[in-house]
């Protein structure tokens, strides 16, 4: 099943956009992530394809579902084993736990189709090991930050992290926690996120959203964000910076709810990650 709008396998060289499945939860203690890309796509078909608020049929906006690509752990380790990706596409990952994005990131860092690295999510993940390895989906971004920078690197929506993981990172990471966006709102955050056209990763873990309308996660933390401030700090960051491949993360369809409400949520970000492309590179209409 390719995800809601896809282009055919006929019109695949069409494709403006990609959406790359990536279906491995190796470095999570809680296992089912691996299901995420599946139950995401299967929870598009329930979504009209038409938005709206846009006023815009999503199918017209040239995007392939190019299906899952495989990741090892040895991809951590050495990296090595993950697919060529066509870097003239703006990409979105479907995970697949978090750890994901390092091997991704390096991919595309390595190449010089990422210099900077937007992360939306409850938790800091900046750990240095964690159950003995240090590619567990809570050390993704400390991964992440030695290879691009710490000064490369922004946080936005944290509500929990360790003691140890604060003292490193709150003197020399951008951060933007809960309550910056309680008191300032969605729009003063975006404000202060500097404009540019430096290619930018941007990685949204499913547990920035409150677990009341995303329950479906390893690791559920209190008082998040609503879909509707998500999406709109989305289109925000999008707006004002130059991202050229999104991830969307730690979906874990064991722990979801019977009519698979984490999923349908991640859908409908897909959805308006692709819109938000659109809109960046032809305006309203192409």
């Amino acid at each position: 099943m390719k995800f809601s709008g896809s282009l055919s396998e006929v019109d695949k060289e069409k494709a403006l956009y990609e959406i790359i499945g990536v279906p491995y939860d190796g470095n999570a203690v809680k296992k089912g992530a691996r299901e995420g890309p599946k139950a995401i796509r299967r929870a598009s078909q329930r979504l009209e394809t038409f938005l709206w608020h846009r006023k815009l049929e999503l199918s017209y906006l040239l995007y392939y579902d190019r299906g899952d690509v495989k990741l090892e752990h040895k991809t951590f380790v050495e990296g090595e084993g993950i697919a060529e990706f066509d870097p003239a596409r703006k990409k979105i990952f479907i995970g697949g736990d978090h750890s994901i994005s390092y091997p991704l990131v390096k991919d595309l860092f390595e190449h010089g189709e990422v210099t900077k690295v937007i992360a939306i999510d409850a938790h800091a993940d900046f750990r240095g090991s964690y159950k003995n390895t240090q590619f567990s989906n809570v050390c993704v971004m400390r991964r992440i930050a030695e290879m691009v920078g710490l000064k490369n690197v922004v946080e936005i929506g944290l509500r929990s992290a360790s003691v140890e993981e604060y003292a490193l990172i709150k003197d020399n990471v951008r951060v933007y926690d809960a309550e910056m966006l309680r008191v300032k709102g969605v729009e003063g955050v975006v404000e202060e996120i500097e404009e540019g056209e430096e290619k930018t990763y941007l990685s949204i873990d499913i547990d920035a959203l409150d677990p009341s309308i995303a329950p479906g996660v390893e690791n559920p933390e209190p008082c998040g964000m609503s879909l509707e401030s998500l999406i709109s700090l989305i289109q925000g960051i999008i707006e004002r910076k130059n991202v050229v491949t999104s991830d969307v993360v730690e979906v874990n369809p064991k722990l979801d709810t019977t009519n698979g409400i984490t999923s349908i949520n991640a859908a409908r970000i897909i959805f308006e990650i692709l819109a938000c492309y659109w809109k960046r590179d032809y305006g309203e209409t192409k």
